[in-house]
């Protein structure tokens, strides 16, 4: 028996068998022919590898979809395409080019200081390998799961978990990804357990061996003995048991035992195809929106987008940030973007549509990477002149209620003059903000255990201080399954309205509910 401990990354309990996927190696018998063949092989290639994944995204919906399309983009990208070419006609064979190509965009997503963004070079790997197996002639045959299994991988691509029969996955354990990964979100998604970051060589040792998977805990534990399998399997009867009737405690009011209120928020993403269900919510925040940009999408369809939320939101408010145009730029696909945007953060195609939608709900909207009042003045600026330009082609306009992000400590120390020049609202993204004030950029991790650092509280603290005299509301934004545990501290301080991502809205519920404030 061994136990592996990890990050839980979904929560439940699983036993049964370990399955690898394995993404093999590459390179092996490689003859490399003259460059223009080189290059059309691989033209070819990119041609069959677009096929699988429009194919693949026609089965796929709302973000898997997304991620599948993102590739397609990647496979398209004039800059990448170009970086492979060069490397062929100097010599090399296609499989080659790629590998490198992959090492290079990847690399480049992996030092973005925005997690999610760093995420994405999963999806970089993942689109390169697909097109190094097409030229290395290797077999991309789906996994096909004969029992019940709990799959192990040193980190999983979008394409394996999209191609497998998700009745057949009974959890997921990896030794890299991260609790944002695509894995993990789509755990989360389908209440599979998951854990993440166990460590190199992990998955290959568990490979066809019986094992527990305590995602509540954290753990994996190979080759149990009988009475760890026993009590497990208590805790999934349990758990189903449980699971029969919805949870009584969605439907009770938000009030702590003091009686003192509070409000949830769901996350999502302006792409979702799925919004989540707003019944005793107390509104859609933080709405995600990068996926216009990345998507080219007009004012036409971003309004109509915009409009179905609003719509589908039942006259609660939406929270929704504009599109964080600085981390989406070190994105591969998105190269030609800073020219296109002239260095503004703010698309003007998608202010147009947000003051055309206004009307159809309570939308609420907040700017990111804000960190002072000059950035905001500049935001504001061009919000003034979206609206000029919409009044003189006709069309008429609605008030927003606009805010900004606070995700940085300099946000943060300059809130009240942000609040005297005009921000009704502050969205405080509070692993951004940890992560930032105690220099965690690289490490998100270590920035969620540290979420009750006294430095933070005291920020925020300080920013609700100030909000209350002027009647600027604030939301405390950006909270994750792991980061639930740490918001009786910023409930005990003043913080009323929490925006979370869907999995950790019932278990956050419920611990406010327990706290005597």
């Amino acid at each position: 028996m061994h136990t592996y401990t990890g990050v839980p990354a979904s929560p439940g309990i699983a036993v049964g068998p370990v399955e690898q996927i394995d993404h093999g190696t590459t390179g092996l018998h490689r003859i490399v022919c003259d460059p223009f063949r080189e290059r059309a092989l691989y033209d070819v290639a990119v041609v069959l590898a677009k096929d699988e994944l429009r194919r693949l995204s026609q089965r796929a919906k709302g973000p898997d979809a997304d991620i599948l399309l993102f590739q397609i983009a990647l496979l398209e990208d004039e800059s990448f395409t170009n970086e492979i070419g060069d490397y062929i006609a100097a010599g090399a064979g296609g499989a080659a080019a790629v590998e490198r190509a992959e090492q290079i965009f990847a690399n480049r997503l992996k030092n973005v200081d925005d997690e999610y963004i760093r995420e994405r070079s999963v999806d970089v790997c993942d689109v390169c390998r697909r097109v190094v197996d097409i030229l290395d002639g290797r077999p991309r045959r789906r996994l096909h799961l004969k029992r019940p299994s709990v799959l192990v991988a040193d980190c999983f691509f979008p394409s394996d978990l999209f191609s497998l029969d998700r009745r057949m996955v009974l959890g997921l354990a990896s030794n890299q990804d991260s609790t944002v990964s695509h894995a993990a979100i789509m755990a989360r998604s389908l209440g599979i357990p998951a854990v993440v970051q166990l460590g190199d060589g992990v998955a290959a040792m568990a490979v066809g061996r019986r094992a527990i998977l305590d995602a509540d805990s954290g753990t994996l534990v190979v080759e149990p003995d009988g009475a760890q399998i026993a009590q497990a399997d208590c805790k999934i009867a349990l758990s189903r048991l449980h699971g029969q009737q919805p949870d009584p405690v969605a439907a009770l009011p938000c009030l702590t035992k003091a009686g003192t209120a509070f409000r949830l928020m769901p996350t999502c993403n302006i792409s979702d195809s799925d919004t989540p269900h707003t019944r005793g919510a107390a509104g859609i925040g933080l709405v995600r929106t990068e996926t216009v940009i990345l998507y080219d999408q007009s004012v036409e369809t971003q309004t109509a987008r915009c409009r179905e939320l609003l719509k589908s939101a039942e006259g609660v408010p939406v929270l929704l940030r504009t599109c964080d145009t600085h981390a989406d730029d070190d994105a591969p696909w998105a190269g030609e973007l800073q020219t296109r945007l002239n260095s503004h953060r703010l698309f003007q195609p998608q202010i147009k549509a947000l003051l055309r939608a206004a009307a159809d709900g309570d939308l609420r909207v907040v700017f990111p990477m804000i960190k002072d009042v000059a950035d905001w003045d500049v935001c504001m600026a061009e919000v003034n002149v979206c609206r000029s330009e919409l009044l003189e082609q006709g069309f008429e306009t609605s008030p927003l209620m606009l805010g900004c992000v606070v995700d940085m400590p300099s946000a943060a120390v300059m809130a009240v003059d942000l609040m005297e020049h005009g921000a009704q609202l502050l969205a405080i993204d509070i692993e951004d903000l940890a992560r930032y004030t105690l220099g965690l950029v690289q490490n998100p991790t270590a920035a969620v255990n540290q979420l009750t650092n006294p430095a933070v509280l005291r920020l925020v603290q300080n920013i609700l201080a100030d909000a209350a005299p002027r009647g600027v509301q604030v939301y405390l934004c950006g909270i994750t399954v792991a980061a639930v545990s740490a918001m009786p501290a910023y409930l005990k301080i003043g913080v009323r309205t929490f925006s979370a991502e869907p999995a950790a809205l019932l278990p956050l519920k419920k611990l406010l509910m327990e706290q005597e404030i």
